[in-house]
């Protein structure tokens, strides 16, 4: 199958911007070529393999090693778009592998975030005003972290609640999962050299998931009107 009609069969209305332009353009060719040369990998293999790399991608963020990290988190971002590929290329579309790829990707999202956060705890944001008072620095890195975990699984839920009750997807506009993942790779890339600016990376995830999920329910208000 040619790269053209496979890309225009196997992108999603619902991709990202980081997935139309980037992530579908390599795991396209990785699913073509897995499937035309018959080998032994099954959508959920894939789904594995992307759930181990985004895991060792917050092992090496822990590790001090956030540039390896980052380019894990991307990787692992463009892997999860090839094991949906691959089950429409061989006809293995199921429920079960889709609510394994979900349940996966919301346990490496939390650990991804989570490493960040170990990171920021670590080297606290070195910049702030002298008149600024703010609470001790744990404290207010753990609660960066955790709206960033909590930002990053409600605006997922948001998606699969609405497909699942109002059988359509609402619209994310900045908080796709290809959008927070490439967002972690480049906090990598930053991070390597300024550790301190994973703070603000993690303030950027804040302001990105709890955007959309008020864009969210306000969409939700706007199906409520419309039956009504």
């Amino acid at each position: 199958m040619r790269f053209e009609d496979a890309y225009r069969m196997l992108v999603k209305p619902n991709d990202g911007p980081i997935s139309r332009a980037l992530n579908r353009r390599i795991s396209v060719r990785i699913s073509i070529f897995i499937t035309e040369h018959g080998a032994p990998i099954s959508p959920t293999d894939m789904t594995v393999l992307s759930f181990i790399t985004a895991i060792t991608g917050a092992v090496f963020f822990v590790l001090n090693w956030p540039l390896i990290g980052g380019l894990l988190a991307q990787l692992a971002s463009i892997l999860d778009g090839c094991d949906g590929e691959i089950a429409r290329l061989t006809g293995q579309t199921s429920k079960s592998g889709g609510i394994i790829d979900a349940i996966l990707d919301r346990v490496a999202d939390a650990a991804l975030i989570s490493a960040l956060g170990i990171l920021a705890l670590r080297e606290p944001w070195p910049y702030w005003p002298e008149w600024v008072h703010l609470p001790q620095w744990p404290l207010l890195a753990l609660t960066l972290t955790a709206l960033a975990i909590s930002g990053s699984l409600v605006v997922s839920y948001c998606s699969a609640i609405s497909r699942a009750i109002a059988s359509r997807e609402l619209k994310r506009v900045v908080a796709t999962r290809d959008v927070r993942l490439f967002t972690i790779m480049l906090s990598g890339l930053v991070c390597q050299w300024l550790p301190w600016a994973a703070s603000a990376v993690l303030a950027v995830l804040v302001l990105m998931t709890w955007a959309d999920v008020v864009n969210c329910l306000a969409q939700a208000a706007a199906l409520r009107e419309e039956a009504e």
